[in-house]
């Protein structure tokens, strides 16, 4: 739990990072900090392992969810899912 933390600590310290989320497998919570949506873990899960099955992989798969509201970066690694929450650049 400490390795998680640690690494939600150093993404929360990176320009435009509103919030950070890991699930497993089964899309539950196992760490989430910032401004993370209410019950967001099962849809990263899910999202992951849906991109996971059409490019035909496992771990390493990433998705880029991208709306005028924020930008949302998932990905999967030792059956781990992770969301990145970050704000929309603004160009500037």
């Amino acid at each position: 739990m400490e390795a998680l933390e640690s690494a939600c600590g150093e993404a929360m310290q990176q320009p435009g990072v509103l919030g950070w989320v890991c699930a497993d497998s089964q899309g539950l919570s196992l760490y989430s900090k910032g401004a993370v949506p209410d019950a967001s873990s099962g849809a990263v899960a899910q999202i992951v392992a849906t991109a996971a099955a059409l490019c035909g992989g496992d771990d390493g798969t990433t998705v880029r969810i991208e709306s005028a509201q924020r930008i949302v970066v998932l990905s999967k690694a030792d059956g781990v899912t992770t969301a990145l929450f970050m704000a929309p650049s603004t160009g500037s």
